[in-house]
């Protein structure tokens, strides 16, 4: 197994600072690069694009969904979106068990898939990501399989990895015989996308035992799923999510949870664990390529954060029509408050590589109430540009090189599909 590389030794390190070209924005010495052992580290001081930038459209130029009326238009919930390369749009409604297709515009074509388990059927479908040429993959939730579909929604085939089937046994059998010893932590189980060569990029289950005292970092191993099926190839292990034990009957996560993300790109894919402002470039096969640095100084859990971060889940819970689940409000709020603070709030929260190459990752609100959604771009060569906003509550889930497309969730929780254009 190839293990993640943690840090590189200085000696033998050699250091130059990219000089900057005529024309060129960027302000001398904003970013560096070390070689070493053919790995490089890029790290920025500054934006390349300067006072400029990039820029995302205020208003959606398409929106797909409605709070009543036509069914084809009514989203139970969605789980992603995409636009297929003739400009079409195919959302995936997780409730209703559809891939609904609509036209650029915004108008429905045709609907694929289904709920059952024949070929083409959906048990409980959770992600929908472009596959190699023209086709569609879709994920099943906790990747228990994949379905491919051509670009007109043909069955194309179905594939079970095995690395999950053999946890689901596994998970199974302690359930069965009692033994509640270890839970997975919140990260389990996760299609992050196809690589360029077909094959599945995945996260094995973290694993919590559910006794002991301190505090536990949950291990997340990343795997590689030849696209022909077969057994996946473990590429690395990573630090996950932070966990206290011995305060409650159960593992208590950490406020401000950091979470472990992934995503595929154009040769290879990108890792963070969230913990500091570096990213993790590796290439089809594993092999650590690049490391991608900000110079920027993480951000403080304060006391006044934690009192704010408190006042907002109090009013969360306590709010008159609030469903509860577990208890009285009283004990869901101590619920979801026993769990310690980390020192510093997370630093990337998602992944996303957009048709050109470029890198987005999306910037850790600072509380519960923050509507701020920031996104640092880094070229294709592991410089930071700048930093792109987006409409506040949009959840992306393609970028493409002149639109961001995602969720939004207006009043009674209703999914609708906006389309953004970015202004270059």
């Amino acid at each position: 197994m190839r293990n993640r590389t943690i840090a590189l030794p200085i000696a033998g390190l050699s250091f130059f600072t990219m000089s900057c070209q005529p024309g060129d924005t960027r302000s001398p010495g904003a970013f560096s690069v070390t070689d070493s052992a053919g790995i490089q580290i890029v790290e920025s001081a500054a934006p390349a694009w300067g006072e400029g930038g990039w820029t995302v459209s205020d208003s959606p130029s398409v929106v797909i969904g409605r709070r009543e009326g036509d069914d084809r238009y009514l989203f139970g919930e969605v789980g992603g979106a995409l636009m297929l390369r003739d400009g079409r749009i195919a959302v995936l409604d997780m409730q209703a068990a559809l891939i609904r297709v609509y036209s650029a515009e915004g108008e429905h074509i045709e609907d694929w898939g289904g709920q059952g388990e024949g070929p083409g059927e959906f048990s409980f479908p959770a992600s929908i990501f472009p596959y190699r040429g023209d086709s569609v993959l879709v994920s099943e939730f906790v990747a228990s399989s994949f379905t491919i579909f051509d670009d007109q929604g043909r069955f194309g085939r179905r594939m079970i990895p095995e690395i999950q089937q053999s946890f689901y046994t596994e998970w199974r059998r302690r359930m069965e015989e009692g033994d509640r010893s270890v839970t997975p932590a919140e990260s389990c189980c996760r299609l992050w996308g196809p690589l360029a060569t077909g094959a599945f990029l995945l996260s094995h289950p973290e694993m919590i035992p559910q006794t002991g005292t301190g505090t536990k970092r949950a291990t997340v191993t990343a795997a590689i799923n030849p696209d022909s099926g077969g057994v996946a190839e473990n590429v690395g292990e990573f630090a996950g999510g932070a966990y206290q034990l011995g305060l409650q009957d159960r593992p208590l996560g950490f406020q401000f949870q950091t979470w472990f993300n992934m995503t595929a790109g154009p040769d290879g894919y990108f890792a963070t664990e969230g913990y500091s402002y570096s990213i993790d470039e590796y290439d089809d096969g594993g092999d650590l390529r690049r490391i991608i640095r900000l110079t920027r100084e993480l951000r403080p859990v304060t006391d006044e954060v934690k009192a704010a971060y408190e006042a907002e889940m109090r009013d969360l819970i306590m709010a008159p029509g609030t469903p509860i689940e577990g208890g009285s409000p009283e004990e869901v709020l101590e619920m979801m408050l026993a769990g310690p603070y980390p020192s510093h709030l997370p630093t990337f929260s998602r992944l996303h590589v957009d048709q050109g190459g470029n890198l987005w990752a999306h910037h850790y609100p600072y509380g519960v109430n923050d509507d701020t959604n920031e996104y640092f771009v880094f070229s294709a060569d592991g410089r930071h540009l700048g930093m792109v906003e987006l409409q506040a509550g949009l959840w992306v889930y393609q970028i493409g090189t002149d639109f961001v497309l995602g969720r939004m969730t207006g009043d009674l929780d209703v999914n609708y599909v906006h389309l953004y254009a970015i202004g270059k």
